[in-house]
């Protein structure tokens, strides 16, 4: 997928799957309620139930934000009027230290901006996932 085709998605299924493979890197395996999502991460198995939508949930959506992110990112989340602005940012420490911007994502919905900007720091700009 490409940037803009994130961009247009809208929360639910679809995008909660892009999120469960390429954030997670997890595997729909539907051994029940409970375990609907498989991965692996430190060795060990993890599960995420049915119900995991982390589109629509705010706790989910600061797993997907939590989970296996590198030491030098930064999550800055605003409001400003009536949308959400998400910005994932990578400290840089060279002769001066500075910022860049990995990926900025707008939506009327924290989560929804929060779980694409994620999506779109990983993916890189110029990358596209199918």
């Amino acid at each position: 997928m490409t940037r803009d085709e994130i961009l247009v998605m809208k929360p639910g299924r679809e995008l909660d799957t892009l999120v469960m493979r390429i954030v997670f890197k997890a595997e729909k395996k539907d051994v029940g309620d409970e375990c609907y999502w498989l991965s692996e991460f430190d060795g060990e198995e993890v599960c995420w139930p049915r119900w995991f939508s982390p589109s629509t949930d705010i706790a989910a959506a600061f797993e997907v934000w939590e989970h296996d992110h590198p030491d030098t990112w930064e999550l800055h989340l605003s409001k400003i009027g009536k949308k959400y602005l998400a910005r994932i940012f990578e400290r840089r420490f060279n002769d001066v230290p500075s910022h860049k911007e990995l990926a900025q994502v707008e939506s009327e919905s924290a989560v929804e901006a929060m779980v694409k900007c994620r999506l779109l720091a990983l993916m890189g700009e110029d990358e596209t996932h199918d």
